[in-house]
């Protein structure tokens, strides 16, 4: 069914009915034995009549003793044969090692955006004006945060629009509170200060109440060797393979499947 959805088209050319997207959540409606139930695929066509753009489905386990719940649904099963693996894990926060960041109030760029945890106080370091990091820069900015962002290499807000990059700097020029530091480095978190490096040059930053952790993505660990063990084949895809865009990893993904 899938199949006929998509064939002849890629996806990126598609048109979602909306931008409603329904997450994927632990149902707990499988079989103990790993198997995809009625009830599973009733909810599913369900929740599609109902109209969201977008219906990711439920984490599923590789194997049965990976499960995080008893009725989760398992890739491999006893007595089934897997001739190939796609390995879509995604990426994982990068965090650097900084001398003395262990005693600050430190928090990634996820668990900033995803409101899992709160600004600390009225300044803010941002350390990574990409992306990510502009995106939170002006953000802060206009909730009246006191914001310093830095970027250790060219160029700020790489693997933006260039379009899009132009008009959040132009907004973020326009704030007197919120300040882009380029080609600077970090060094340590002391009791009185912040240590960074511009261009070569060593200087000092008035301490911070938060500091946010936007530098980059890092592609999540691959398969060990038992999970290679299971399989003929393995194909490492997406972000788990290099980090780049959701656009990309759909393109993989369709490739992928074209492919087989």
């Amino acid at each position: 069914m899938h199949g006929k959805i998509i064939r002849g088209t890629y996806p990126w050319h598609c048109q979602a009915a909306n931008r409603f997207v329904f997450p994927p959540i632990k149902l707990g409606y499988g079989n103990p034995d790993g198997m995809v139930t009625g009830r599973q695929l009733l909810f599913y066509q369900q929740i599609s009549k109902e109209g969201p753009g977008v219906v990711i489905l439920e984490p599923v386990s590789v194997t049965l003793e990976g499960r995080e719940h008893p009725r989760q649904p398992c890739i491999h099963l006893p007595g089934s044969a897997m001739e190939l693996l796609v390995w879509a894990t995604g990426a994982v926060q990068n965090t650097p090692e900084i001398p003395g960041i262990k005693n600050q109030y430190a928090l990634t760029s996820v668990e900033y955006l995803t409101a899992q945890r709160e600004i600390g106080g009225p300044r803010v370091l941002v350390i990574g004006a990409g992306r990510t990091g502009i995106e939170i820069a002006e953000k802060l900015g206009r909730e009246g945060y006191k914001v310093v962002a830095t970027k250790r290499t060219d160029p700020i807000g790489s693997m933006m629009e260039m379009i899009t990059r132009n008009l959040a700097l132009k907004r973020i020029g326009k704030m007197g509170n919120v300040i882009i530091i380029p080609h600077t480095t970090v060094m340590a978190f002391l009791e009185k200060s912040v240590d960074i490096t511009q261009d070569g040059a060593r200087m000092s930053l008035e301490p911070f109440q938060t500091v946010i952790l936007a530098s980059g993505m890092l592609s999540a660990l691959g398969p060990d060797e038992e999970i290679r063990n299971l399989v003929s084949s393995i194909e490492i895809i997406g972000d788990a393979r290099e980090v780049q865009d959701i656009f990309s990893a759909m393109r993989a993904g369709y490739e992928l499947a074209t492919k087989y």
